[in-house]
């Protein structure tokens, strides 16, 4: 015979089970956040500065408010609501599975060995029941369990049938058959929970399943897998073309869809966005959209950003949520502009988001010297009329010490010393460019062509990356030339036999395969050792390396993007971006040769947050029209298959 009982126990394994299962890998989550580990920190060279001084404590405070803060936010009551579930079930069933889990073994009971007589099970019984009777012992509820176990063990050692079911199934009653237990709590057939547990079940189903899905499916049908909203996507899509200049970039940003959500204009806020609009009105470019109040008020406060107005008390902290908001934004609006292959609109994009970062507008006469903290403009009106002239920060890290001190001339020691830090760790790189094709001499038409891009980051300290040059180049696998031609049948030569010279052929080519494969694997193992940062297992990469920004109240960290661009037709060919923060990174970028002729193409290497930081390299590469014998030989392999 087989029944069902509702099981409490297995219902609380069950739950503990589904609890674990989103507890342990949040767990995991939370300790590796916590840890102090070297991928979770940044390369903050700026924290020392005191052009950064206020900025970094700033940033503290509202780094501590968001730890405060998520201590109380839904997911960490989730998360401490969760374990304080699971401990709770612990408890339940341990104490359960000690009552309902314990045997039920007589002689245990009696104190009396398993083969004792009926006198001894007589003497044991009475001798027991004087110490634990109830009234030897009134109000004690565990001594009056104890009686009972204790009269229904004599019960069962006395009486001849249930003795003979105890030793034959463990059990006093009896055979009771196979039980089958469902893990759901007894409560749930109970009578008087009957119309509840209904209610509930039909308001889960019906009301409360359907409303989360249909706001999270809101939620996420309004955003694309970028990040910005989808509203947002079309506006800068419809207003993005292939020459857009710099200028109107303000105005497509302030267009989105974010801002209008979260910094509406409001009428407290009218009187001191209409003087800061006069202050910056000379500087205003039309857009489409600055009829609308809401995109109006983020332009404002965007030009005043960035000719370093100073933002009224009433709208700093939309300040602060505008600047929040820009990267991401502007990294879509970066690859709306990728996908449709603009050249000049992506180069303006990031051209726009250099000058944002460091807080310089369009037209100033000295945007890399404006990146300088501490410099006023008094100077750079000294400096203007001098011979210094400085359009990168390659030419201001090659200043003579006498002009870069002319210069800093007028700033105290503590000041010059933080302008020179910043001059030797602002963006500057090396770019080297090499091309091939994988087991051909020429570059042919319709052939796949690796353009190799070594980008190195000369601001960034020594690392494993700049050591694996050297040791890429005095590898001995990778030195180890492989035998010519030549080299084969003159060691052929001196073999007579023609069987054993065959043999001998096949034996040199197999070495060559095997040092070529050799060679292969030695590569992308310093290709591997390179974006970890190191030839060891345990080796990480360099972590994010923040940006000088003084005027940003955002922590920014520096990015890269690598672009090959077709000088003729002004078209990208192709684009990555650099993946680590190591010194030194190669990347290849495959493409299909065009057909026969000369190209001029350019490699830009752009970054996200200095002004003057860029490099471009031009080169030229000529394509050959594929021999006729490789054509015919090509066609004769199709028809054969």
């Amino acid at each position: 015979m087989a029944f069902e009982v509702f099981d409490d126990v297995a219902f609380y394994w069950f739950l503990m089970s589904v609890l674990i299962t989103f507890l342990a890998p949040a767990t995991c989550i939370m300790v590796n956040k916590r840890m102090n580990t070297k991928r979770a920190q940044r390369c903050d060279w700026t924290a020392d500065l005191l052009s950064c001084k206020e900025k970094n404590a700033a940033l503290g405070k509202k780094k501590q408010r968001d730890q405060v803060n998520s201590l109380f936010s839904v997911q960490a009551f989730l998360f401490w609501g969760g374990w304080l579930v699971f401990i709770y079930l612990l408890t339940q069933i341990t104490a359960k599975q000690g009552l309902e889990m314990a045997s039920f073994d007589p002689f245990k009971i009696l104190e009396i060995e398993g083969d004792a007589e009926p006198a001894d099970v007589k003497k044991a019984y009475r001798k027991l029941s004087l110490i634990f009777h109830p009234d030897k012992n009134p109000g004690n509820k565990e001594a009056e369990q104890k009686f009972i176990l204790i009269a229904k063990a004599y019960e069962v050692l006395t009486d001849e049938k249930t003795r003979e079911n105890y030793e034959k199934y463990g059990n006093p009653d009896g055979y009771h058959g196979t039980s089958v237990t469902i893990g759901l709590p007894s409560f749930l057939t109970a009578k008087e929970n009957e119309l509840g547990i209904l209610v509930v079940y039909f308001v889960v189903l019906i009301v409360v399943i359907p409303l989360v899905v249909g706001l999270w499916w809101r939620k996420s049908s309004k955003y694309l897998e970028d990040g910005i909203m989808q509203q947002t996507a079309f506006r800068f899509w419809k207003q993005l073309q292939e020459n857009t200049a710099p200028k109107y970039l303000p105005g497509i940003l302030a267009s989105a869809l974010e801002f209008q959500e979260l910094v509406p204009r409001k009428n407290s806020q009218a009187a001191d966005l209409d003087r800061l609009f006069k202050e910056v009105q000379e500087h205003f470019v039309k857009n489409q959209g600055d009829q609308v109040p809401d995109i109006l008020k983020v332009k404002t406060m965007l030009y005043a950003f960035m000719l370093r107005v100073p933002i009224p008390a009433s709208l700093q902290e939309d300040m602060q949520i505008i600047l929040e908001q820009v990267p991401v934004l502007l990294q879509g609006m970066l690859n709306i502009s990728i996908d449709q292959r603009f050249v000049t609109c992506t180069c303006n994009i990031l051209d726009f988001q250099q000058l944002l970062t460091q807080a310089i507008w369009f037209h100033d006469s000295s945007p890399v010297l404006r990146q300088l903290p501490h410099i006023s403009d008094r100077q750079f009106r000294v400096l203007s009329k001098s011979k210094v002239v400085v359009n990168s920060v390659a030419q201001l890290k090659e200043l003579e010490s006498e002009k870069r001190a002319d210069i800093l001339r007028d700033l105290p020691p503590a000041e010059a010393e933080d302008a020179n830090k910043v001059i030797d760790h602002i963006a500057d790189v090396e770019v080297d460019v090499k091309w091939e094709v994988e087991d051909e001499e020429g570059m042919y038409e319709n052939d796949v062509i690796n353009l190799i891009v070594r980008v190195d980051r000369k601001h960034y300290p020594d690392d494993y990356t700049r050591i694996a040059d050297e040791e890429e180049k005095n590898d001995p696998i990778l030195n180890k030339p492989e035998r010519t031609e030549e080299e084969i049948d003159e060691i052929l030569s001196k073999v007579e036999d023609e069987e054993a010279r065959a043999e001998k052929r096949e034996e040199l080519l197999e070495e060559d395969r095997e040092l070529w494969f050799a060679k292969q694997e030695r590569k992308r193992e310093i290709a591997r050792a390179r974006v970890r940062g190191g030839a060891g297992w345990f080796s990480t990469g360099a972590p994010p390396r923040v940006v000088h920004a003084p005027r940003y109240p955002v922590e920014v960290t520096e990015s890269w993007i690598v672009m090959l661009v077709d000088t003729k037709t002004n078209r990208l060919i192709h684009h990555t971006k650099l993946a680590t923060f190591n010194a030194v990174e190669t990347i290849t970028l495959k493409f299909v040769a065009p057909p026969a002729g000369i190209y001029q193409y350019e490699v830009l290497v752009k970054n996200n947050a200095y002004v003057g930081g860029d490099k471009k390299v031009p080169f030229k590469m000529q394509i050959e029209k594929r021999p006729e014998e490789e054509v015919l030989a090509a066609e004769a392999a199709e028809a054969e298959d």
